[in-house]
């Protein structure tokens, strides 16, 4: 196989669980020859956003054998950005309560808040329809570590899935998670996640990041974004970015999850945080952190 500067992009399209649409599913081969079987595999959710970026990622780590080579495989819209900050709200969170979504102001319309509630389809279709489609596809990759990583409401999106439902994957990175939604409301699935994950024969690893400059308070806000820099003031300091994160990690192991690493990426804020969150916790979840 003859080494490429770019990583190999092949793509189609499933139907969305909720029965309205289409998905569009992004996937890159390794760059490198792979084992016939037992092939990693990282699930990115918000493709449109975050695919290219994980795919050149494990195209150069595992050209320079830093990593073994696996398959990346991103679930997107194939739409306009406002149009995929809407649809990824509704298939990232789970249901919003109407207090806490009034507490979002214009982030919420913009985000599409009251959309919000299908997550649980949304993990059902990863586990049940996509990963037969990739199985089928990609023979190589069935027996694999299966990977999941989402950023900020993915992040959420992640960290949800392991509390309800712990062997769905093989490892979990919750990048700069937000664990707010809906006045942090996930937090009340830890007790039964403690009894589900005991009750696992092996546990998942798990990567909880954020970007340790997430609760900087911004002196301005970019335009068309819906909120004043009063409300992105006080919505940056009810999140808790940086503590909450630290916190859900401490819980995690206090629950009893044996692999589980807490990042704060010192220099890094909400958005740079997402490309070291893909390189530092895929190290981790590959068993690779030293």
């Amino acid at each position: 196989m003859p080494f490429s500067v770019r990583a190999s992009l092949e793509q189609f399209t499933l139907p969305h669980p909720s029965g309205a649409g289409r998905l569009t599913i992004s996937v890159a081969a390794p760059a490198v020859p792979a084992p016939e079987s037992g092939v990693p595999i990282l699930y990115v959710v918000d493709g449109d956003l975050l695919f290219g970026m994980a795919a050149e990622i494990a195209r150069a780590v595992s050209s320079v054998a830093a990593f073994p080579p696996h398959y990346v495989v991103g679930i997107g819209y194939d739409a306009a950005y406002a149009d995929v900050l809407k649809l990824r709200t509704a298939d990232l969170a789970p249901p919003i309560g109407a207090e806490a979504l009034a507490s979002l102001g214009g982030l919420g319309a913009a985000i599409g808040g009251a959309q919000s509630g299908g997550a649980d389809a949304f993990l059902s279709f990863l586990t049940d329809d996509l990963r037969r489609e990739i199985g089928a596809r990609y023979p190589q990759t069935a027996t694999g570590p299966q990977i999941l990583f989402g950023h900020s409401l993915g992040g959420l999106f992640a960290a949800r899935a392991l509390l309800t439902r712990p062997d769905s994957f093989s490892a979990f990175i919750a990048s700069s998670p937000s664990l707010w939604w809906n006045n942090f409301s996930i937090l009340g699935d830890l007790p039964a996640f403690k009894e589900r994950l005991a009750a696992l024969p092996r546990q998942p690893r798990v990567f909880i990041d954020v970007g340790a400059r997430e609760q900087e308070l911004p002196a301005s806000v970019p335009d068309g974004i819906g909120v004043t820099v009063a409300e992105a003031q006080a919505q940056i300091r009810a999140a808790r970015m940086v503590d909450a994160a630290r916190e859900f990690a401490a819980a995690l192991h206090e629950a009893g999850t044996a692999d589980v690493r807490h990042v704060a990426f010192a220099e890094d804020d909400h958005v740079s945080a997402a490309p070291a969150a893909i390189l530092h916790g895929m190290r981790f979840a590959l068993g690779r952190e030293r």
